[in-house]
């Protein structure tokens, strides 16, 4: 009765807030019985289940990680297709707290205001000069890509489609945006399917209503090379037996391999060298500036495989090798040493990921102060613990951490050129042919954005428009507030609580620009979504986000931190490096990498923030690869390879 109970909760919540019913309002046994299938535009289509079984390898001995996140937790917490964790008790608004989606006021049963009013109202487009430079916005979307997805019901027809549908095509998970009368730029339903619901072992599903990780949490670079094994094996060069990462080659520049899959996500044009690129996450065609994140990181794994290949022969022979000598090795090396250096390339790859994502971008997100609380420096060893849940939280993934969008701004520069987002959703044209002028671009042009409650139109009025047409473009700020209310995300107030923070009790609290308009959009200030409060916060000294934001970002990256056992500074082995391995791996920065997939010449020292007076232009010799010696020589002294 759940779904039946549902169909008429959010039929009502339509003819409340748009006053007309028209066709979206089916009958509602058509409503529970709807069999759909297909996805939500822009949705993760492509969940690979595997093995759920608890792991049954000898722990205490396995140096590397398995693709999909098992073995790290002792219940395989962290691994791939498991359910959210909660910092909070879901506020889900049917009789026993089990499923229906958050949408009724503290007041009574009145509803919540339409996320898109919100947009509209507390979320224009002011672009106001940041202090962080625009790679600081795409390195966390990477970041992002890496850790998590909720992905939402899918099936092999296409699209669940829930606005201007007859009563039984239409799906009992949809929960479509009703669009306010005086939205000039939607009319009257915006497309929007829940989040797959957790299922036990025998395929029930689990109340309360909790949602799915489709990805490993850890930040284990499965964005670089995937979460199952069919993914890495398509990434990896000689039929996925190689050392190296495939690529494809652009006019004469190295590019992502090309997916020719048919369940490719992205628009392939008419021009010569559009393909789909392939990558570890299948988001990565998504928009163009993301793909350059992706190809950075793939094309740094080959550097460090030809470098320690290289220290390998200089080891056993003496004498520095010639590159042909080194492509020599890698081609034809027996196949278990190609596996064991792939696997150390990975790892040393993986570490390199987390050293940039948690000891330089982090403190920028959540401040120094959040930092030292959570214990998330890199200044000392660290050590695992099995008892941290190292699961995504339902708070982090569904409002916290999407602080991001406030960042993206409407355009990024080619050559001093604006291209827009908005019409390059899934098109990654732009990425392959122009992956080097992107990141000189993304380092060098101030951001014309900053966290605040202002987001550019490209993605509130335009978002996926140019391969889906005007009509069916979406608003990611209402896609947001309206996810947290399908998980069932607490209210604001009850987050400042959990942390401890000053109770807002009044609209006034939330100062001169947020108070007024939030006063018009809520009946209570109890009823302020988690994602709109945590936006108006202004942000921690030295940080990004407010003080609720920086606590569910410091409280997650914690976990990931120390319920992850092959965190780079943690020190017990054999999944651990020893100090002449993490001292040179902390001496690698964003910017080695970036001088080296942009070909840079130079680089402003402090790669998160704009060029300044404070923050000056320098060569890129300034920053050196990774020592790879400590590596080499455990590789050869422990017998991994002879």
């Amino acid at each position: 009765m759940v779904g039946l109970q549902l169909s008429l909760v959010i039929c009502l919540y339509f003819i409340d807030t748009v006053q007309s019913t028209g066709p979206y309002c089916a009958a509602h046994p058509d409503l529970y019985y709807a069999n759909v299938n297909g996805l939500i535009a822009g949705g993760y289509d492509n969940t690979v289940i595997g093995d759920q079984s608890l792991c049954s390898k000898d722990v205490s001995t396995l140096r590397y990680r398995e693709v999909d996140g098992r073995c790290n937790h002792p219940k395989d917490y962290g691994s791939t297709v498991k359910p959210l964790k909660r910092y909070l008790k879901p506020h889900y608004q049917d009789d026993k707290g089990m499923n229906t989606p958050r949408i009724y006021s503290v007041v009574g049963k009145e509803y919540l205001p339409s996320p898109r009013l919100i947009s509209l109202k507390l979320f224009p487009d002011v672009m106001k000069e940041s202090d962080l430079s625009m790679f600081t916005m795409q390195f966390g979307q990477f970041v992002s890509h890496d850790i998590g997805v909720s992905p939402v019901p899918t099936g092999s027809n296409g699209t669940i489609k829930c606005c201007g549908v007859s009563a039984k095509q239409m799906s009992k998970e949809c929960f479509p945006i009703p669009i306010p009368k005086e939205d000039s730029r939607f009319e009257y339903c915006m497309e929007f399917v829940r989040s797959e619901a957790a299922k036990d072992e025998y395929g029930n599903q689990m109340y309360p209503r909790e949602q799915i990780n489709a990805l490993t949490s850890f930040i284990d670079g499965s964005n670089i090379y995937g979460s199952d094994i069919i993914t890495t094996q398509r990434l990896r060069t000689e039929n996925g037996k190689g050392i190296l990462l495939s690529t494809t080659i652009v006019n004469g520049k190295e590019r992502l391999p090309n997916d020719t899959s048919s369940k490719a996500a992205c628009v392939r044009t008419t021009s010569p060298t559009s393909y789909c690129q392939l990558s570890g996450d299948k988001r990565v065609n998504q928009q163009p500036v993301l793909g350059t994140q992706h190809l950075t990181f793939h094309l740094y794994h080959n550097e460090l495989a030809r470098r320690i290949v290289e220290g390998i022969i200089v080891k056993k022979t003496g004498v520095k090798p010639t590159p042909e000598q080194v492509e020599k090795y890698i081609a034809t090396a027996p196949d278990n040493v190609k596996e064991i250096l792939f696997q150390e390339v990975k790892r040393i790859n993986n570490a390199i990921f987390q050293r940039i994502a948690v000891c330089d971008y982090l403190p920028f997100v959540i401040g120094r102060s959040y930092m030292e609380m959570y214990k998330l420096t890199c200044t000392k060893r660290s050590r695992y613990n099995p008892y941290v849940d190292p699961r995504l939280a339902n708070g982090f993934i569904a409002a916290a951490y999407r602080f991001g969008h406030t960042l993206i701004p409407n355009s990024y520069p080619i050559k001093g050129v604006p291209e827009f987002f908005k019409d390059e959703f899934f098109t990654p044209d732009s990425s392959i042919d122009s992956h080097e002028e992107i990141i000189e671009g993304m380092l060098t042009v101030s951001n014309e954005v900053r966290f605040d409650r202002h987001f550019a139109k490209a993605i509130t009025e335009h978002l996926f428009e140019n391969n889906q047409g005007a009509k069916n473009a979406l608003d990611l700020a209402s896609l947001n507030i309206q996810r947290g209310r399908d998980h069932g995300i607490p209210g604001h107030y009850f987050w400042r609580m959990r942390y401890n923070l000053s109770a807002m009790n009044d609209f006034d609290d939330y100062g001169e620009e947020c108070g007024p308009v939030l006063k018009k959009l809520y009946k209570s200030v109890y009823d302020i979504d988690l994602y709109a409060g945590g936006i108006c916060e202004p942000a921690v000294p030295g940080g990004a986000v407010g003080d609720t934001f920086a606590n569910i970002i410091a409280n997650q990256f914690a976990d990931l931190k120390y319920g992850d056992r092959w965190f780079f500074t943690h020190r017990q082995k054999p999944q651990g490096f020893n100090d002449a391995q993490l001292e040179a791996i902390l001496n690698v920065h964003a910017n080695t990498l970036l001088c080296y997939s942009g070909k840079l010449p130079h680089i402003q020292r402090n790669t998160w923030l704009k060029v300044s007076d404070k923050n000056p232009i320098v060569p890129c010799s300034q920053f050196e690869h990774l020592d790879v010696d400590p590596f080499v020589e455990e590789i050869l002294s422990e017998g991994y390879i002879q």
